[in-house]
């Protein structure tokens, strides 16, 4: 049984996921009845990929890692997801989800099942018109990152990365912007579909050109204008 004085919090916290944002507090409401509460260890996946399991998660707190193994066996990491977005995503309308997802940190999340939430798209045509947009804009991001991964260069392909990292993990600190996230250069080249030795080479070369700097594990981005002029150039 979920508890009433519980229910402002999640509302609030569905609010920010992208495709709940335009939809009215009545559905919100409908939507909490359904949902699970999970906890995970930092390193513990919520779900691997081909999993039949079929779960819907909204992160409330920590971050966590989307990635999907080649046919080599190798780990590519495709997204980071952090508190107010959603993974598991792929899985409402397939057999089982086509990545896996691994907490980064300790993560706190709702979860949804894949019948539940069909089932809230069945009754509600508002949701399901938010959520067709939002996997529509989904399959934008996927396509421009294919294409950069064809046609870029490493060093615009880091860049891009980067810049995405600011806008969705970074804060305002005094030697600039500071992605909240502790991304290895292994991680880096996996997402960017290089080695770990150009990734070094490129991070290195981006501080020396006063692009950026490290401080406690985090990169800080301390010129955003010159990694978006590498962007265009």
């Amino acid at each position: 049984m979920k508890k009433p004085k519980d229910l402002p919090q999640k509302i609030a916290i569905l609010k920010n996921v992208p495709f709940l944002k335009g939809v009215s507090n009545s559905v919100l409401k409908k939507i909490c009845e359904k949902l699970s509460e999970n906890k995970f260890r930092r390193g513990q996946y919520l779900y691997w990929e081909g999993d039949p399991s079929g779960r819907l998660y909204v992160i409330r707190e920590g971050k966590v890692k989307i990635t999907k193994c080649s046919s080599a066996g190798k780990e590519m990491v495709l997204e980071i997801v952090s508190a107010g977005e959603i993974c598991g995503g792929s899985a409402i309308f397939s057999h089982a989800p086509l990545a896996s997802a691994r907490a980064v940190e300790h993560v706190s999340a709702y979860s949804l099942s894949k019948k539940d939430f069909v089932q809230l798209l069945r009754n509600h045509n508002n949701l399901a018109i938010h959520f067709i947009m939002y996997l529509g804009e989904k399959l934008m991001q996927t396509h421009e990152m294919m294409l950069n991964l064809a046609t870029s260069k490493v060093e615009k392909r880091i860049a891009a990365l980067l810049v995405g990292l600011c806008e969705k993990h970074g804060s305002v600190v005094p030697s600039g912007i500071r992605v909240n996230l502790r991304l290895t250069r292994q991680d880096i080249a996996d997402i960017v579909g290089t080695t770990v030795e150009t990734a070094i080479r490129v991070m290195s070369r981006f501080r020396k050109q006063g692009i950026l700097i490290t401080e406690s594990k985090h990169i800080v981005i301390t010129s955003k204008d010159k990694l978006n002029k590498l962007l265009v150039s």
